[in-house]
């Protein structure tokens, strides 16, 4: 078996960036100050304008020639239906250069998808099943969401968005250390308050404790967490009772972009680790992604030099 490396990543946003004070689901009462919501992002384009910049980032990133890829794996609900679908990966891949990169979708798991990617990504180079693997998320709120920014009940502000990774045997980057993912249909539901809490709760306890069984590490061994875009105060609970202390957490972006639904680890890690923290202090860190009933976890080591 193989080890398996993030070698390198790449994001783009929606060009406009809008207030989220201004939506009209806030005209009456302002986002409670707690959640850190300030600012939402607005594409104006299709979503191959977000995808393919995002996969041409990573791909620089990780010094991989894009004849290298052979596998894709396509974590977003914003493409078009049908046959168009079809020809419109062809043509990106095509733009890119990637003719022979063999292209999935994976789905269901709504912002959890594109880290259980990874997670899928690190097992195919691990067990030889692909050898250089790019995963892209991204979404046009309006497609994959449509209806209204407000999403989870108010626990989170929807952004168009993309992320992108190189995932391969080549030593560089990031050691994928293991992963986990988790689901409860408890929550697919509605249902009281405190029975939904519970099961929340119980949904962050129980990833986070595959995890650490997988990876033989623990929370205090962790430099962040990179997680969903989530209102700040209600993810520093859930986070806080899987053993996180709030100085983990790393919730800037936030109120600086909001949740691009699957993509927000990747963007993270890359805002992350491009600002003055350097990799010699940031060693190991877990990317997360949430929704309202599944969760996804990937732990991440830098690779040294």
């Amino acid at each position: 078996m193989s080890t398996a490396y993030l070698n390198g990543c790449g994001a783009a946003l929606g060009a406009r960036r809008l207030k989220v004070a201004e939506l009209p689901e806030y005209t009456q009462e302002p986002p409670r100050p707690g959640a850190s919501f300030d600012e939402y992002r607005l594409a104006e384009g299709d979503i191959l304008d977000l995808l393919r910049p995002a996969m041409e980032a990573a791909l620089d990133a990780a010094g991989t020639d894009p004849a290298a890829v052979d596998t894709v794996l396509f974590a977003t609900e914003s493409l078009p239906r049908g046959e168009a679908s079809q020809a419109a990966v062809a043509r990106l891949l095509d733009d890119l250069g990637m003719r022979g990169a063999y292209p999935m979708t994976l789905g269901f798991a709504d912002c959890s998808t594109a880290t259980t990617a990874l997670n899928t990504a690190a097992a195919m180079v691990s067990s030889g099943a692909a050898e250089v693997v790019t995963v892209v998320s991204g979404d046009l709120v309006s497609t994959a969401q449509p209806g209204s920014r407000v999403i989870l009940g108010g626990s989170a502000i929807a952004s168009d968005g993309a992320a992108a990774a190189v995932v391969s045997a080549e030593p560089g980057g990031w050691e994928i250390l293991g992963g986990a993912r988790r689901v409860s249909y408890d929550l697919f539901a509605p249902g009281p308050a405190g029975r939904q809490l519970k099961a929340q709760l119980g949904l962050y306890q129980g990833l986070f404790g595959d995890l650490w069984s997988a990876t033989g590490l623990t929370p205090p061994e962790v430099a962040a967490v990179l997680p969903s875009n989530l209102a700040a105060d209600t993810l520093r609970v859930f986070l806080g009772e899987a053993g996180f202390a709030p100085s983990q957490l790393y919730q800037d972006n936030v109120g600086r972009v909001a949740h691009c639904l699957g993509s927000d680890p990747l963007i993270n890690l890359i805002d992350r680790t491009e600002s003055a923290t350097t990799r010699s202090a940031y060693p190991v860190v877990v990317l997360l992604g949430s929704s309202a009933a599944h969760l996804a976890a990937v732990l991440l080591r830098a690779v040294e030099g």
